[in-house]
């Protein structure tokens, strides 16, 4: 995963192991995704994360996690819109 901003951000993702995680256990660590729908699907939540860096931050990045038939993660990336 790249393209984080924050020292905070880029720590949380070296300190857990979300493929390990249930959907629950996401929600439980990070709060209620927000709603978008922006990337929005069926089967994954999202959280904003802030501009995108650069000159022109004209976009916002995104923490997507989706999850498999059993509500465990199945893959997690940064999105931009």
């Amino acid at each position: 995963i790249t393209g984080f901003f924050t020292l905070g951000q880029h720590f949380l993702l070296k300190k857990y192991d979300f493929e390990e995680m249930t959907k629950g256990e996401v929600i439980e660590l990070l709060g209620t995704s927000q709603e978008t729908n922006y990337f929005k699907e069926n089967n994954n939540i999202v959280y904003y994360l802030g501009n995108k860096r650069g000159l022109l931050p004209i976009d916002s990045e995104w923490l997507i996690f989706e999850f498999d038939e059993n509500l465990k993660v199945k893959k997690y990336e940064v999105g931009t819109d």
